[in-house]
C-alpha cells in the first residue's frame, strides 16, 4: 500500500470537481481520472447513468473501456485510476479484467 502524496491529492481534487459536474447534470456524484505512469491525464469523466439512460455509464467503467482500446497491457498495469469514491462491483471487475494498476479514491471517515 502506498501513502497518498500531493500528486495524488491533485488528481483526487479533480475527481471531486468531476463529481460535482455529474451532480449538476442530474447524475450520481462520481468522477474519475486515468493517469499514465508518466503523470499524463489520459481520460477523465463523470457518472452519466441517469442522463444517458444506461446504468453502466460509471466513469470507472468508461475508463476501463477506454484503456482496453487505447493502451497496451503494460501501460494499463502502470496507470493509476483516481476516483471520487470506492469502485462498485461492476467497476472493480472491469478494472481487474483490463489489468489497470493502482486505484486511489476519496473516502470520508465515519463520525
Amino acid at each position: 500500500m502506498k501513502n497518498i502524496d500531493d500528486k495524488d491529492l491533485h488528481y483526487l481534487r479533480r475527481c471531486v470537481e468531476l463529481a460535482k459536474e455529474a451532480l449538476y447534470a442530474g447524475n450520481q456524484p462520481f468522477g474519475s481520472v486515468l493517469v499514465s505512469a508518466e503523470g499524463k491525464v489520459l481520460f477523465e469523466g463523470h457518472n452519466e447513468e441517469v442522463t444517458k439512460g444506461d446504468q453502466t455509464r460509471h466513469p470507472e467503467f468508461e475508463i476501463a473501456r477506454w484503456a482496453a482500446t487505447h493502451m497496451t497491457s503494460e501501460d494499463r498495469a502502470k496507470a493509476v485510476v483516481y476516483t471520487s469514491g470506492e469502485h462498485c462491483a461492476m467497476c472493480s471487475a472491469a478494472h481487474g479484467w483490463v489489468g489497470l494498476g493502482r486505484i486511489v479514491y476519496v473516502s470520508l471517515p465515519s463520525s
